[in-house]
């Protein structure tokens, strides 16, 4: 007899960055959905995270999860949770110790809203300086110490009460090409894969991470067929291989992403990823279309087999973190941002900065529009009695409009890669902006990926970031 339900595979994605009315009340109808395996969060205040997940808890009736891309601390979704600073600060100036005080800060800060499943760490190896889409999301160059950092964010994570995962498999480090806009291709060959971007996978296993999220890159050394990892069985079985666990939890990457695009749209992309091996179906644009189109796969022997192996290992994890973890002390947690961001100034040798004295005009330059950015480097300006000049630029936007006679004594210049934004530095619009305010003799302290442009370069930003800056600027 046929089934009238699909299992719970399907991750749709709450946008309350967008329409909040909307986007709740959209939300708490699909929890009550049996497809509906839980949510990937976006943006909102955190009473009003916390508040929601409560409901779509109560609304599902079962245990679901909630999922975000917290890959700087909980505050880069969540407003009011701490922002942490980019993996690359961690990388360049944390020890493990100090990487699993990262995951559990911010799994900690997950929990107190909700959110019990993370999209981080970022296992890829940053192998290619021109990686549009990797960049300081990355610990580093180097897959050992790649390895080392993510193992203890896993540790970290799961003494903080949420679930990891780890991302992207089998490493997207090595590509010239976003896969949220293209399809990438890393060619290199099956043994230089095995000695780099396989190492800090094998290290978060062996941590105890209990999820992955595959890449919509294609490796032709593991997969001839050259299907992209979330649709090719060898990559995934190695995973598996790898993990020797069978109640490992493996995500799909967003479906929507153009890297994940086939004739046949989103189902046939999802038929592909479940035959594949994966579990979770992460954010596909039109979730009930696609649950009542798979629902339809369910009496063939084939695609039932692969549902229903997905829904077991999709149970595993929220029987495993439906549960707040007790609360414990975190003495230990204290100041560690702090250290590691300092140390890292530090080591990219801030202490060279010329000090600025009152009068004097700091640009702050945000290639993102990110408006929580600057706060920190502002408010110590201020208070030095510098003169403060803030330029965003808009995404996909002409550069700002820069003040006539603008002299500036420093210019600090914030950047990420970012989906669909196609750079691995700095937007056309932030490279003609940096143009028009700085030349060869101006001071420019670089919060970026890439050192390009800069006098002196961080390869991150947050507020802890910001305020080792400012302490070189300003005086501590």
């Amino acid at each position: 007899m046929a089934r009238t339900e699909l299992p719970p595979l399907i991750v749709p994605w709450i946008r309350l960055d967008r329409d909040a009315p909307a986007e709740e009340a959209l939300a708490l109808e699909r929890a009550k959905a049996n497809w509906c395996a839980g949510f990937c969060l976006f943006g909102g205040e955190a009473a009003q995270v916390a508040a929601l997940t409560a409901r779509l808890r109560e609304a599902a009736g079962r245990p679901i999860f909630i999922a975000s891309d917290m890959e700087r601390g909980a505050g880069q979704q969540v407003r009011g949770l701490r922002v942490l600073p980019d993996a690359a600060i961690w990388g360049l100036g944390g020890s493990p110790v100090d990487a699993e005080a990262f995951g559990e800060i911010t799994a900690r800060d997950a929990r107190s809203v909700g959110v019990d499943v993370l999209f981080a760490p970022v296992l890829d190896v940053r192998s290619e300086p021109r990686n549009p889409i990797v960049g300081n999301r990355a610990f580093g160059w180097d897959p050992d110490r790649v390895a080392a950092l993510g193992a203890a964010f896993v540790r970290g994570a799961l003494a903080g009460g949420c679930m990891p995962t780890g991302k992207h498999w089998p490493g997207h480090g090595a590509t010239t090409a976003d896969s949220h806009d293209a399809i990438p291709s890393v060619v290199d060959h099956a043994e230089r894969l095995l000695e780099r971007d396989f190492l800090p996978f094998a290290a978060a296993l062996a941590a105890g991470c209990p999820a992955f999220m595959t890449a919509h890159v294609a490796y032709p050394a593991l997969d001839p067929l050259g299907s992209i990892a979330t649709f090719s069985r060898p990559v995934i079985d190695r995973l598996r291989d790898l993990a020797d666990d069978p109640d490992l939890v493996v995500f799909t990457d967003a479906l929507l992403m153009a890297g994940a695009h086939v004739p046949g749209g989103e189902t046939q992309a999802a038929r592909r990823s479940l035959l594949a091996g994966c579990d979770a179906l992460l954010i596909p644009s039109e979730p009930e279309r696609l649950a009542e189109e798979l629902l339809a796969d369910a009496t063939s022997d084939l695609f039932g087999a692969a549902e229903r192996a997905a829904h077991r290992n999709v149970a595993f994890a929220v029987r495993i973190f439906g549960e707040p973890p007790p609360p414990l002390d975190d003495d230990h947690l204290v100041g560690v941002p702090e250290r590691v961001a300092d140390r890292a100034a530090r080591l990219a040798g801030l202490r060279a900065l010329p000090t600025i004295r009152s009068g004097e005009t700091v640009v702050e330059h945000d290639d993102d529009d990110d408006p929580s950015r600057g706060a920190v480097i502002e408010a110590r300006a201020r208070k030095a009695g510098a003169r403060v000049v803030i330029l965003r630029v808009a995404r996909q936007g002409p550069p700002p409009a820069v003040p006539s006679g603008l002299e500036a004594s420093v210019v600090v210049v914030m950047a990420s890669v970012r989906a669909w934004k196609g750079s691995s530095d700095l937007s056309p619009a932030g490279r003609e902006t940096l143009a028009q305010i700085a030349d060869d003799e101006t001071q420019v302290v670089g919060m970026k990926p890439r050192i390009d442009g800069s006098t002196f370069h961080l390869p991150g930003t947050g507020p802890d970031v910001e305020a080792a800056v400012a302490d070189r600027l300003f005086g501590e």
